[in-house]
């Protein structure tokens, strides 16, 4: 060969490898010019006076002022610089306001979110600020901004690769985020969807028996108007749409995730204990709320300083101050509550479609509320959102009904559907969050937490005089005839609601005789408790092992406080092998080498959903396969939705776990009855054949994983190179340490904790916490995902409390108004 042919050999060989070099090379240069700097002076339009931020391990910032205005513009410029993209993403998500960026494929998202009011939910609520309230929240707008406009020739790699930009920050961009994560922790409307879905195929009063609200409480009585109503709709079994289609709604529901932003979930952690059962007589606060996992995670680490605010902790991005932390004198967390805040109505229209009917009483119109989505590369779309005295119509993003291009799925029903929810007065969680980072007691940080309208939480309270408190926050309806449970007949007006319940009667306590509180999404009060607070709350093992932990643990410490945190003992995996073994007899004559299987992959076991477990592995089959077993006769091709459930509220499977009861043991589809012995015998068969398809010898971690998902997610090439995972690990969605699954997919880890800490009022130095990943979103930082593996390992780094010391200072960043230097906009 030539040495001509050899040389254009050679360079056609190397050609893809320099075009791949120089692609790279250059993306990396984009992201690394966009990082933030760490040490510097920047001059900054808007601010009055010199701010200081002290950057100390893992890029956690320490921002000091000299007023609040200031300290807010520099929380909202140094979060921006950082996370602008996922707060871009956020508020356009829970605005409606996507499409915008992303074209006609996401117009369903923004309709069903306008739809359902978040938008305006945002503006009332801006429009019950005071001005100095509000002033505050144009401060950290206009902070945002500061950035957006100084980082105009630098933006983060997502803007350059789409070829978008940031819109300006509006004030009520941050409380339109507030409005969607508070929408997050929200569930009823999809069970009761799901439970007309359900009884559709199977009766009313059978379906009732598949939502259980609690450990030996049955769910309440279907409303006699219902069952009427539903015995003259034609079921499955005669018609081909066996009702609402959930389906359609489902990828609505889930896409948020695809952008690596939160979604709805029923999850997380917290406990208190009082200075009689520490070790040092201090208070001692955990907490770790669990959402989705994406990338970057959902909380910001911060602490924010002036004279007459201090507090440190983890903030929203988008939002201003400290959602979860502590100031001087106390700490607080979070956990879902499960309230029931949301029903749905079944509304009659009159021939017209103008009116719904009412039982004695003229037809009530129905009313109209028109909005435009802008389309990115599209004309615009202009829906039609209808709502009734009873609440906003759903069909019209369940169904074909606006005639929209976007336009779901026919649920096949010609009734309406309403969302009634706990809307009546506006909210005010800036409010709250501003009464919380400057309350001195418990009863003022409880107080606080009632401003926190439209969200009901279990705000828990550690205070440094050794006191602990539980406040629930939140608005319950004050309902007429119904229970919440189920869906309610609208055309009769004595099941609407009546008002609001007096938030007097929202349950709370304070210092209890034995120490601690937990709240783990359990059931938090007595059955006979004067208001209903929830029909449905979740699997109470959470608790219970927290409970148990506690107990054992002696007096506490912040070290043992944080070792519960890791905890994956499975009360579940328990009960699984103790209703097994009642039924080892019948099995063994029945099918003996079905009790075989569980004699090799599940009877040595001892609950532990460890990553390296084998037997937890086969149980982590076994739990789709009993759902199969059980229930798949009569639920057929409906059987997902019945699954879906698990992720919101305790389930039918778990209460048979326990007690070895079941309306639902015999198969209807053969002649004989089938006893539990026949069902668990086919259910075993099933996971070990589930499992052997997983390979020899497969532990958890083989089949079970987390990935953090980016909003690239989903393309070629991108979402390996954003998204983090997927990496393999234990847990499972009733254990402390959690990792949410859905049964049918047990091996895709949903929900997890998006930040873990422990607060120690007494010595706020000895605060410890971490998140998911890190606090940078920027690709090529340092700081994207420098936690993971503490996050992983559940430890945690201290958080600061005045700022780090001089050895661990990354850098310390000046921003200065126009005139006082600095490098502007840099």
């Amino acid at each position: 060969m030539s040495k001509r042919r050899l040389y254009w050999l050679v360079s056609i060989l190397l050609i893809p490898g320099l075009i791949v070099l120089v692609v790279g090379g250059t993306l990396y240069w984009l992201a690394k010019r966009a990082e933030p700097s760490y040490s510097g002076a920047v001059a900054l339009s808007g601010l009055a006076h010199p701010v200081e931020v002290r950057f100390g391990p893992h890029a956690v910032p320490t921002i000091e002022a000299s007023n609040l205005r200031d300290l807010l513009f520099a929380q909202g410029y140094v979060t921006a610089s950082e996370r602008m993209w996922q707060m871009d993403l956020l508020r356009r998500l829970g605005g409606g306001r996507l499409a915008e960026l992303f074209g006609p494929e996401v117009v369903k998202v923004d309709r069903f979110f306008r739809t359902v009011g978040l938008p305006v939910e945002a503006r009332r609520a801006l429009d019950t600020l005071d001005d100095a309230e509000r002033a505050l929240l144009d401060a950290y707008a206009a902070g945002v901004n500061a950035y957006r406009e100084a980082a105009r020739d630098r933006r983060p790699l997502e803007y350059r690769l789409t070829g978008l930009e940031p819109a300006p920050w509006q004030p009520e961009d941050s409380l339109v985020i507030g409005a969607y994560m508070a929408w997050t922790q929200s569930f009823n409307a999809r069970g009761e969807l799901t439970f007309l879905r359900l009884a559709r195929r199977i009766g009313p009063e059978r379906t009732r028996l598949l939502f259980p609200t609690d450990e030996g409480i049955a769910p309440p009585e279907v409303p006699p108007e219902l069952v009427e109503y539903l015995a003259a709709t034609p079921t499955a079994a005669s018609s081909p749409d066996p009702g609402f289609d959930i389906a359609a709604l489902a990828p609505i529901l889930d896409y948020p995730a695809r952008l690596g932003l939160p979604t709805p979930t029923a999850a997380s952690n917290a406990w208190l204990a009082t200075g009689k059962r520490t070790a040092t007589g201090e208070a001692l606060l955990a907490d770790d709320p669990h959402l989705a996992f994406s990338m970057p995670g959902i909380w910001y680490e911060l602490e924010l300083i002036a004279p007459d605010l201090h507090a440190a902790g983890v903030s929203l991005p988008g939002v201003p101050l400290v959602l979860i932390g502590h100031n001087a004198d106390l700490a607080w967390g979070f956990t879902s509550v499960i309230a029931d805040t949301q029903d749905i109505f079944i509304e009659r229209p009159t021939a017209d479609g103008l009116a719904v009917e009412r039982d004695g009483r003229a037809p009530e119109p129905i009313r109209l509320r028109h909005e435009t989505i802008r389309v990115r590369g599209a004309d615009p779309v202009e829906i039609a959102i209808r709502s009734t005295s009873r609440g906003v119509v759903l069909n019209d993003i369940l169904g074909e009904t606006t005639g929209t291009p976007m336009d779901l799925t026919d649920p096949g029903l010609t009734d309406l559907i309403v969302l009634r929810q706990n809307h009546d007065r506006p909210d005010r969680s800036f409010q709250a969050m501003r009464g919380l980072c400057r309350s001195g007691t418990l009863d003022e940080a409880r107080a606080a937490g009632l401003d926190f309208r439209h969200v009901a939480t279990n705000l828990m309270l550690a205070h440094r005089d050794g006191g602990i408190a539980w406040q629930m926050t939140g608005v319950l309806p004050q309902r007429g005839r119904g229970a919440g449970a189920f869906p309610n007949p609208g055309w009769i007006d004595d099941y609407a609601w009546q008002g609001e319940a007096p938030q007097s009667l929202n349950p709370s306590l304070a210092n209890p005789p034995d120490g601690v509180i937990v709240t783990a999404n359990q059931r938090t009060i007595p059955e006979d408790y004067p208001i209903r607070v929830s029909n449905a709350w979740m699997s109470p093992h959470r608790a219970q092992r927290i409970t148990a932990r506690l107990d054992e643990s002696g007096p506490l410490t912040p070290e043992s406080m944080a070792g519960i945190q890791a905890d994956r003992i499975s009360l579940q995996g328990r009960m699984m092998l103790s209703s097994l073994r009642r039924l080892e007899s019948e099995i063994r004559a029945l099918d003996p080498d079905a009790w075989a299987i569980a004699e090799d992959h599940l009877l040595d076991w001892d609950g532990a959903m460890d990553a390296a477990s084998r037997p937890a592995a086969f149980a982590a089959r076994l739990e789709p396969a009993l759902f199969q077993a059980l229930y798949g006769d009569e639920l057929g091709e409906d059987l997902p939705f019945l699954l879906s459930m698990t992720l919101l509220a305790y389930s039918p499977l778990q209460e048979t776990l326990r007690t070895g009861e079941s309306a639902f043991w015999d198969d209807v589809t053969t002649p004989e009855i089938e006893t539990p012995a026949a069902i668990w015998a086919r259910a075993l068969h099933a996971a070990r054949t589930a499992l052997a398809a997983d390979g020899d010898d497969v532990r958890l971690d083989d089949i079970r994983s987390i990935r953090f998902t980016h909003a690239f997610d989903k393309v070629p090439l991108l979402g390996d190179l954003f998204s983090v995972g997927p990496i393999g690990v234990g847990g499972s969605s009733d254990t402390v340490d959690v990792i949410k699954t859905q049964p049918q997919e047990p091996g895709k880890g949903l929900f997890g904790a998006s930040v873990r800490f422990v607060a120690t009022p007494a010595d706020w130095s000895r605060t410890r916490g971490t998140l998911t990943l890190g606090q940078s979103g920027h690709r090529f930082s340092p700081y994207r995902a420098d936690q993971l593996q503490d996050w992983l390992a559940v430890h945690a780094h201290p958080w600061p409390w005045n700022g780090p010391d001089e050895a661990q200072t990354l850098g310390r960043l000046r921003l200065d108004p126009p005139d006082a230097g600095g490098r502007f906009g840099r």
